[in-house]
């Protein structure tokens, strides 16, 4: 079989490319956060403060997979060690 595709040489480096600002990414986070604790505090449905905390922890792990740990520590502002 020959490959046509050429070599990886001629191929630009990859690079992530999120469709979405991190700092809307860091905005609903915050909202979601905020809601869960609210709803912790109100005495809210369990399931309403399950599905809100649940979401807490999904939109980290969403954006590690998307970015890697780079883009986790600029979404809690934690600045980059040197």
């Amino acid at each position: 079989m020959h490959d046509d595709t050429g070599s990886d040489a001629d191929r630009p480096p990859y690079q992530m490319v999120i469709p979405i600002p991190l700092s809307r990414i860091r905005i609903r986070f915050l909202a979601f956060a905020v809601l869960a604790v609210g709803c912790a505090l109100s005495g809210a449905s369990a399931w309403l403060t399950l599905t809100l905390m649940l979401t807490c922890i999904a939109i980290p792990l969403a954006v590690a997979a998307s970015g890697g740990k780079e883009l986790v520590h600029a979404l809690f502002l934690v600045p980059p060690k040197r």
